[in-house]
């Protein structure tokens, strides 16, 4: 349906969503990326998806903003924890122009590194804002969340 939409449509219309589509699986692709760095517990693989001005709004605790202070939040984290992601619903993409967003729900399994700690899953909602790099890339420009259950400790 989506190529009959687009054959319909005047030819400046079709490029632009013919790019659009582009665009949202390139997004696709980064958020595949950045799942597997957490999984891995990949610092620089974590911080290759970050836009330089990255602005993380965390739960319950002070933005962060920039490389320099993700990268000290996710050395402890990653010292301290392993993750596993669960895809509950990928959820949409929008975009326009050189912006985008992403509404997505996952349930993270954390689980410390330290012997017989259990493992701590929590349901979190996702919106991340993407911005596209000057070498038509897309990073994540700012990255928020928050969990359907209360008490949760991050």
């Amino acid at each position: 349906t989506l190529m009959l939409a687009a054959a319909c449509q005047p030819a400046s219309e079709s490029a632009s969503l013919a790019s659009t589509e582009a665009d949202i699986a390139a997004i696709r692709a980064l958020q595949s990326d950045w799942n597997a760095a957490v999984e891995a517990g990949s610092a620089d693989g974590y911080l290759a998806v970050l836009d330089d001005e990255i602005e993380l709004l965390p739960t319950d605790a002070p933005p962060i903003n920039g490389k320099d202070g993700y990268r000290a939040m996710l050395d402890g984290v990653f010292a301290s924890d392993t993750f596993e992601i669960e895809v509950v619903d990928a959820g949409t993409i929008e975009v326009a122009g050189d912006i985008g967003y992403a509404r997505y729900d996952y349930i993270i399994h954390r689980t410390p590194k330290t012997e017989g700690a259990q493992t701590v899953s929590s349901l979190r909602k996702f919106i991340d804002i993407m911005r596209r790099q000057p070498d038509g890339s897309w990073r994540v420009y700012k990255h928020i969340w928050n969990y359907n259950e209360p008490g949760v400790i991050p």
